[in-house]
């Protein structure tokens, strides 16, 4: 299960570099279609995945970001919620990491449930 984790980091962070935000649902998929033993195991670390994919971006962008965006972003979100001592990183971080785990899990149980649909054995029609 390992290998499928570290398949999912690095096609993965590859393909959420050089696409969309989303690419990495189609990667779980395949994966865990090719290499996934459980439903469970599929979703956890589909999920896992995406999530340590994007929290390592997320903190990336945050280190070397010159004006303090994720503020600027947060405060649009939390304007009038009474959040204001909150660094803006961490509600950002939370809906991100909640968005792509969400999406990759979905993606990794999506892909092991149609391997066995499509693999299931055939009924007699006797």
């Amino acid at each position: 299960m390992i290998g499928l984790y570290l398949l999912i980091l690095v096609i993965g962070a590859v393909a959420s570099y050089i696409g969309p935000w989303w690419a990495i649902a189609p990667v779980c998929f395949i994966l865990c279609w090719w290499k996934g033993k459980t439903a469970v195991a599929a979703y956890w670390i589909s999920a896992t995945g995406g999530v340590s994919i994007w929290l390592v971006y997320a903190l990336y962008l945050h280190a070397v970001a010159e004006v303090d965006l994720s503020n600027r972003v947060a405060g649009i979100f939390l304007a009038g919620l009474g959040a204001d001592g909150i660094p803006g990183i961490i509600p950002l971080t939370f809906l991100a990491v909640l968005i792509i785990g969400l999406v990759s899990g979905f993606s990794g149980l999506a892909g092991i449930r149609a391997r066995s649909f499509i693999n299931r054995p055939q009924q007699g029609t006797g």
